[in-house]
């Protein structure tokens, strides 16, 4: 059983509420996220949705790099593997879609792998979405 006296005191471990559900531990868990409204513009090429599991380490550089490399290098050698599982039944829109959408799946897990890499301490979630 955990008690609100005992959370207080170990507020090291904020994300419990997510996994236990428990009402008690609703005053230490701050339920409201960060909302920004941005502008789109033709330069925009991704769009990077990410827990603070990324962002607590990495920064927006290095997380846009990251993306960007992946969405535009996707014939290299390590995305082509990914790639090479498209049917040849695929229409050139289907088939130009599915490449677009394993290498925004391909860009989310290595900005995973890099948070992993750097003792992220919170929950990782991360999805990328190809603008162009």
């Amino acid at each position: 059983m955990i008690r609100p006296d005992s959370v207080l005191e170990k507020q090291t471990r904020p994300d419990s509420a997510s996994h236990i559900g428990d009402k008690y531990l609703k005053p230490v868990v701050i339920s409201k996220p960060d909302i920004s409204f941005t502008n789109r513009t033709s330069e925009d090429e991704c769009l990077i949705l990410a827990s603070d599991g990324l962002w607590d380490v990495l920064s927006n550089e290095m997380a846009c790099d990251v993306a960007r490399r992946c969405l535009l290098e996707g014939n290299s050698s390590t995305n082509a593997k990914v790639l090479d599982n498209i049917r040849e039944t695929q229409t050139t829109e289907e088939s130009l879609n599915e490449q677009s959408q394993s290498r925004c799946s391909i860009a989310a897990a290595l900005l995973t792998r890099l948070a992993l890499g750097r003792r992220s301490a919170d929950n990782i979630s991360v999805i990328v979405i190809d603008l162009k």
